[in-house]
């Protein structure tokens, strides 16, 4: 691909010699600092602090923020200076509003050369537009984004038309003017006039939306009386006082509310492109290399830069520690080139990094990415190996976290056999045998809590819900085996949590609770059930013959990490790995370069077996290649037979010796035919948690990444996925919405989905509801509050507290007159009241017409409860439910009557 330097947004050449303003070079170099400065047509602008968060939609911004690697700055930090020894992560960021000018782009993206030049062009920059902004930019300003609109900022007029919306990060949009066709069932809008304040309220906006709107209207205007809610579809219901002033601004005449306000949706893409720069005839090509997955050796050339291609989602600058000062400066042009030649939208993120300074939004799009720099991104784990107990880990969450080692595992459990036609409770054995075809729950008490109070309180939960899904199970039985998990879940009247995990994705704890000694066959057969007896341990199988021929591949080298997995047949054997073969007999295999701790675990697999003999690599007596003629591949038999064979007959000073030689060089080659296998070294990579706010809106996944989390940023109101890597965390707040309640595992199946780098649809996901957050989970926070939440006020109490004082304030309940007790709905008659808000709302022209004509998620038979509540009450002359109380004929007959039935 070749880029033309007329794409480019700035041409480096442009600029001779890199003068730094003045603004700039006032910041300390050393120091930890936030700063935000406007371009004003040729001027650089320092904002004051009390403007930070606000922005004009026709200027162009600078963001500066620098910060120890690892830690996190926003809009309330304070300039501080450090030592030169401290590593400062630095990046700068440029806004552009949504009408900013041609030569404010311009402008900008010379001021961040000069800034850039002046920190030794090392910091990261990123590329931010309107509505667009990456995760890193919007945890700076934690109380949200306000955009006002650059043509009002001179106008005289008080009156002002603001759309709210956001989950995590709120947005309060300026509005041009104050018109109907701004309205989306989606927001919350504002309607500030001189003398009043009305807060109107989108029947498809969220409780958390509508909370922080209400928030930011008492910000704004601090007499209550002065504050009225409006909610979608009851604006008739308005005092009318107020409804004549609304009148003025938006008359009703002329209401038009949009059903499904556009949202912003970022295309799913989990595969990466990687092209390399270079240049030939003294113009910039891009070469694709050829990777199906990007690794950091892909970026091979210090000398020059790289493009990561992640498609609308974000378009990464890897420019080299030895490239040419004209590489780094022309990286974020080159970017919007690239952008430009494949057509992405305008907003698409393009961010730029220097080799040695990658933040860990990058690190992370790469599962092997080893560094030192990655290790200062991780916080550190523990060095502890072997048994954690139970107290340590209850009074070091962090260490918890890490490890995601709940307790010791040795706390009392329960476990459930989910086959197609039953589900059977098994009995306790010292091994646990699975089948891959089938689904098991196990219900497990955690030790730690018939502790003191204290240490209860710590370890957060009393029982754990675990589902396992073998690799061959049907889809039948992994839905009966969910159905039966999640039913102990909801039932068990205790703090409990409900983790789902895969055949290969089983977490730490879970394999902690055998003890290296779970067992998983391949075949549909009698599971073995060990028993003891005066001697030794002997299996039996439900009054079945035993199983004579077997062959177990031992995986781990601790209690935490180890499982037995049958394998058949088996072609290949790693000098690193240990096998147990039961035949006649049972053989412990231990590979020359197996571990001591792996050995072990081996040889306590072979104990539950039978009587058990160990054969190292290299010296397996014949007896052993013999005994293992049905379950191995033939030519891996024969080889191993001449290996002993030859080994007999080597003299060696007038003796034989009875071990063969290893059939592995010291280098790790295969020597002889004998097919050993060296495993790749392969250290596995530490992996930075993630916390994202997740929601769906109209059957559609939604996730925002929230950088520099705290536990403040967990709101009752919302959901959201803590991804700590083998396992993703969804967290249930107390007020969340009925479905996001009830499909919290469709949320994270499509979380898994979406990540940039794809996970496999059976890792490990955990339930959890506030205020039963385990160790494991609350680890990843700093300085858990368990009253955090005591004194938190959600949505319907925020709306109550504000009604006492503004009499005007509207309910929403309609205009028939209130029944029940104290003036409010019977319960009963609510819900059918909510349940009528929940649905679209439609004109009246549109749903008077003919069947074919109708929007097709609307049904023919039940047209009215499309009608906005004002629209009902003009038709009916009564609300909804008063006319859901209608015997049916008498319904039938007055939708007959308006033409809706």
């Amino acid at each position: 691909m070749e880029i033309s330097s007329k794409e480019m947004e700035v041409r480096p050449n442009t600029i001779a010699d890199v003068k730094v303003d003045a603004s700039f070079r006032r910041i300390p170099k050393n120091a930890i600092c936030f700063h935000v400065w406007k371009i004003d047509e040729d001027r650089l602008e320092a904002e004051p602090k009390s403007q930070y968060g606000t922005f004009l939609d026709d200027c162009a911004y600078i963001i500066y923020a620098a910060a120890p690697v690892g830690s996190y700055v926003n809009q309330d930090t304070i300039t501080r200076e450090v030592k030169p020894s401290v590593n400062l992560e630095r990046f700068i960021h440029f806004w552009l509003g949504e009408k900013v000018s041609e030569q404010k782009r311009s402008n900008v993206a010379h001021k961040i050369q000069e800034l850039d030049s002046y920190f030794s062009n090392v910091a990261v920059e990123y590329r931010e537009t309107q509505n667009n902004e990456s995760a890193r930019f919007l945890s700076y300003f934690k109380r949200g984004l306000t955009i006002k609109c650059g043509l009002l900022v001179t106008s005289s007029d008080p009156n002002r038309l603001y759309q709210v919306y956001g989950r995590k990060w709120l947005r309060c949009i300026e509005m041009k003017s104050i018109a109907w066709e701004h309205f989306g069932a989606d927001y919350v809008m504002l309607l500030a006039t001189a003398n009043h304040f009305y807060v109107w309220i989108g029947r498809s906006s969220s409780s958390i939306e509508r909370r922080n709107a209400i928030d930011l209207a008492n910000k704004w205007q601090t007499d209550p009386s002065k504050i009225t809610i409006v909610d979608d579809g009851y604006e008739q219901s308005m005092p009318d006082k107020c409804k004549n002033e609304w009148n003025t601004f938006l008359p009703l005449s002329q209401r038009a509310v949009c059903q499904n306000s556009p949202a912003i949706e970022k295309p799913i893409c989990n595969k990466l492109k990687i092209y390399k720069c270079c240049y030939r005839n003294n113009r910039l090509h891009l070469d694709q290399l050829d990777v199906v997955i990007p690794t950091r050796e892909d970026f091979s050339d210090s000398t020059t830069a790289y493009v990561l291609d992640g498609f609308s989602q974000g378009v990464w600058l890897w420019v080299g520690s030895q490239a040419t000062q004209q590489d780094k400066t022309s990286a974020m042009g080159n970017g919007r080139a690239f952008v430009k030649k494949k057509k992405y939208p305008y907003s698409t993120p393009v961010i730029r990094v220097i080799e040695g300074h990658e933040p860990s939004e990058f690190i992370r799009l790469f599962p092997s990415w080893h560094s030192e720099s990655n290790d200062m991104h991780m916080k550190p784990i523990s060095t502890i190996l072997g048994k954690f107990d139970s107290m340590t880990l209850c009074q070091r969450p962090k260490m918890a976290a890490e490890t995601q080692l709940i307790d010791d595992g040795t706390g009392e459990r329960k476990i459930y056999r989910i086959t197609k036609d039953q589900v059977i409770e098994m009995p306790t054995t010292k091994a646990v045998y699975f089948n891959t075809h089938n689904a098991y729950v196990i219900q497990y008490t955690v030790v730690s809590w018939s502790m003191n109070p204290n240490d209860s309180e710590s370890v957060g939960i009393k029982h754990i819900i675990y589902q396992w899904n073998g690799s061959e199970a049907s889809a039948d039985i992994t839905s009966k085996a969910e159905k039966f998990a999640t039913n102990l879940f909801e039932s068990i009247n205790s703090k409990s949590i409900y983790i789902q995990m895969g055949e290969y994705d089983e977490t730490p704890h879970f394999l902690q609770m055998f003890e290296g000694k779970l067992i998983i066959l391949l075949s549909e057969k009698d599971i073995p059930i060990i028993q003891s007896n005066n001697n030794n341990n002997t299996i039996i199988t439900n009054g079945h013959e035993e199983k004579d021929t077997l062959i177990l591949k031992v995986y781990g080298d601790s209690t935490y990490n180890a499982k037995a997995v049958e394998v058949y047949p088996l072609v290949s054997m790693s000098s690193k790995e240990c096998y147990v073969v039961k035949s006649q007999h049972v053989w412990v295999w231990c590979g020359q370069s197996s571990t001591g701790d792996a050995r072990e675990l081996a040889k306590n697999v072979g104990a539950l077996l039978g009587e058990s003999s160990l054969a190292l690599e290299g010296k397996e007596p014949k007896e052993f290649w013999r005994s293992v003629t049905n379950l191995m591949n033939q030519s891996l038999i024969l080889n191993g037979l001449n290996q002993s064979h030859n080994s007999l007959n080597t003299s060696n000073g007038g003796s034989s010796s009875m071990g063969s030689p290893s059939p592995i060089n010291s280098n790790g080659s295969v020597t002889g035919n004998t097919q050993y296998l060296t495993s790749p070294s392969t250290k596995t990579p530490r992996f930075q948690a993630q916390l994202f706010a997740v929601w769906t809106l109209r059957n559609k996944f939604f996730c925002e990444e929230i950088l520099g989390y705290d536990q403040t940023d967990l709101s009752p109101e919302c959901a959201y996925i803590l991804d700590a890597g083998i396992i993703s965390y969804v967290w249930l707040g107390k007020n969340v919405s009925t479905y996001e309640k009830d499909k919290y595992l469709s949320m994270a199946q499509n979380y898994l989905e979406t990540v940039p780098i794809a996970r496999r649809p059976t890792t490990a996901i955990g339930v959890i509801r506030q205020q039963d957050e385990p160790n494991v989970f609350k680890g990843f926070f700093d300085n858990w509050n368990t009253n955090l939440w005591n004194s938190y006020v959600n949505y319907e109490q925020t709306r109550q507290i504000l009604s006492k004082g503004s009499p005007s304030l509207t309910n929403g309940n309609g205009v028939a007159p209130l029944n029940g007790e104290n003036g409010k709905l019977p319960p009963s008659i609510l819900n059918n009241q909510k349940d009528f808000d929940r649905h679209q709302k439609y004109p009246i022209a549109i749903l008077q017409q003919e069947i074919d004509l109708l929007p097709e998620e609307i049904n023919p038979l039940k047209r009215e409860v499309h009608l906005t509540h004002d629209d009902f009450v003009s038709l009916f002359n009564m609300s909804f439910y008063q006319f859901d109380e209608l015997p049916a004929w008498k319904k039938q007959e007055l939708k007959k009557k308006h033409k809706l039935f």
